[in-house]
């Protein structure tokens, strides 16, 4: 068997055991990169070689900064400042509760976002006797869509990032994928203020009961005082951080500039070491980590050639480039509502951009484009951390998520294929 057909065999398997999700991802990906470097496709030495790299410092430093934002209270200032724009209604509270995850889960994972402002939203709706409910579904897509704003808007961006610049091609820059984040978050915020709002769940199916307990529960733990000192220290290194990173000198890389970041936040006391320990998601970490082994094995072994080579001989001498993008969106989009955007963008990118490459496309576009849909859990319960955080407050099931995700997905879709071709053309 050559080293090529062993290296994608390896990969189906992992792909079987994602979908499956009976086996940590972080196992499953562990044991797959031992099994290449065994099988002598890459060396011993670069089984954990990327736990110092570049994409996992990043993705833990902005994991600590995600987090310092929450415990100065930083984060949960900005909602409730955007959300006193509203009244007692409910398309005003679905407004203000769309922008104010759109906007923080630009910066925040979407899942942290909705964690925060789930007590918020839960308030604001008991007061204002509106269902709980149909808030619920719209909270957790706005952070969701909201994550293509920046690069760290997601966990998936910055994998697909790291994966890309270990294939050998060019990284995305800070705002790139905001480029075409910007039109799919103003289309998403559109579809819920109008057609969306007429699938979301009719009623209010919450437990009273649940939500009694669970409102006083967060309100036990937000006891302590919040030093706005500290609160405004965060939001000056925060600020410094994105200036740096959107300039991205060659001297101050983004990792460097989020990891600095992550430590004077550390040094400052916005978020304690204990805090800034439990911040970071080491799952996610080796996860990150082992995938970049198997990214190097896809190139060592010729598997991606192969994998291209094939593209090319079924689609032709010109494939329709245009057509390939589709398909590698539709393809990504479906996998990311029954595993995590994290191992789907682990899981194409290798196998995509190879593709792209053997194609001759425009790489930065099929970056963007498997970033926008791995960030697209529109379609289950469970297609997303922040998804499964909003079932039980909403009391929500399957169709509740499926019925205004299916119209968000086919509108977040026709705007990704509309402008990525025309800020990257193929």
């Amino acid at each position: 068997m050559s080293q090529a057909v062993f290296t994608l065999i390896v990969l189906v398997v992992m792909a079987v055991f994602f979908i499956l999700d009976r086996v940590p991802i972080a196992l499953v990906s562990m044991v797959a990169a031992a099994a290449v470097v065994v099988a002598g496709i890459v060396p011993n030495t670069s089984l954990f070689s990327a736990l110092g790299g570049e994409t996992a410092i990043l993705l833990a430093a902005t994991m600590v900064i995600g987090s310092a934002l929450f415990h100065t209270g930083v984060a949960e200032g900005l909602s409730r400042a955007i959300l006193k724009l509203t009244g007692p209604s409910e398309n005003g509270i679905l407004a203000v509760t769309v922008v104010a995850a759109t906007i923080l889960s630009s910066i925040c994972s979407g899942t942290s976002v909705v964690a925060m402002m789930l007590p918020i939203v839960i308030g604001l709706c008991m007061e204002a006797k509106i269902s709980v409910s149909r808030q619920m579904v719209p909270l957790s897509y706005a952070a969701a869509f909201g994550g293509n704003l920046t690069l760290i808007g997601a966990a998936s961006n910055i994998v697909v990032n790291g994966a890309m610049e270990d294939l050998g091609v060019p990284g995305l820059g800070f705002f790139e994928i905001g480029k075409v984040g910007i039109p799919i978050c103003i289309a998403g915020m559109v579809y819920f203020l109008t057609i969306g709002k007429k699938f979301l769940t009719p009623g209010d199916k919450a437990d009273p009961q649940y939500l009694a307990e669970y409102t006083g529960k967060v309100a036990a733990q937000k006891a302590k005082q919040v030093s706005k000192t500290k609160g405004v220290i965060c939001v000056i290194i925060l600020i410094v951080v994105l200036i740096a990173m959107v300039w991205n000198n060659d001297n101050f890389p983004m990792w460097l500039v989020a990891a600095l970041g992550a430590m004077i936040m550390v040094m400052t006391g916005c978020i304690t070491e204990d805090e800034a320990y439990k911040a970071i998601d080491m799952s996610t970490i080796l996860v990150v980590v082992f995938m970049s082994t198997i990214s190097n094995a896809m190139t060592a072994s010729g598997a991606g050639e192969m994998i291209s080579n094939a593209a090319v001989g079924l689609l032709g001498e010109n494939p329709n480039k245009f057509l390939v993008l589709l398909v590698i969106y539709i393809v990504t989009f479906l996998l990311t509502n029954i595993m995590t955007n994290t191992s789907t963008a682990l899981l194409m990118t290798p196998l995509m951009i190879p593709i792209a490459v053997g194609l001759d496309m425009n790489t930065t576009a099929v970056g963007v484009c498997l970033c926008v849909a791995a960030a697209s859990p529109f379609l289950t319960h469970v297609g997303s951390g922040a998804n499964t955080l909003t079932i039980k407050p909403g009391n929500l099931n399957f169709m509740d998520f499926f019925r205004p995700g299916l119209g968000l997905s086919i509108v977040v879709m026709v705007v990704a294929m509309i402008f990525i071709p025309i800020f990257w053309p193929l």
